[in-house]
């Protein structure tokens, strides 16, 4: 399977032009790596990245086109995760509010949802990785959750 030079949608390799955007698919310039990381256009590369980097994955979503694409994939993935991220700051605020004239309570609710946080964290690193070696490799908890879609 190829994908579009110009917009990275996936299409059959015999087709000339892309379906969604109309590009012209000349052989030479076919991008047939998007999983292995060959040929991948410095924009997309770039916007995956920075799907990861929190309140930045609100650029990248909103930059990249509607069509199905490497960029497009890590833009959802990492809104996414910023969402989840916001979620588990507020809940921790609330709780700690809630349960402060009981400090056990409220170390033992700050500490698991630190534990959270730092998991979060990790899977933001794993797709930042992901994104820059070029792989559409799907966060374990944050693609089942799916805040997000499109």
């Amino acid at each position: 399977m190829a994908f579009c030079i110009n917009c990275g949608a996936e299409i059959k390799e015999s087709h000339r032009f892309c379906a969604i955007c109309g590009a012209d698919q000349h052989p030479n310039n076919y991008n047939t790596g998007y999983a292995s990381g060959r040929s991948l256009r410095d924009n997309d590369k770039a916007l995956a990245i920075i799907s990861y980097l929190g309140v930045l994955s609100l650029v990248s979503y909103f930059v990249t086109p509607k069509q199905p694409s490497y960029a497009r994939f890590h833009a959802i993935q990492g809104l996414n995760l910023f969402i989840l991220e916001c979620i588990v700051g507020v809940s921790q605020t609330i709780l700690r509010g809630i349960f402060s004239w009981a400090w056990p309570i409220r170390t033992i609710v700050s500490s698991a949802t630190s534990l959270v946080g730092i998991g979060l964290f990790i899977l933001a690193i794993i797709g930042l990785v992901a994104a820059s070696k070029g792989e559409m490799k799907e966060l374990p908890v944050v693609s089942s959750l799916k805040i997000v879609k499109d």
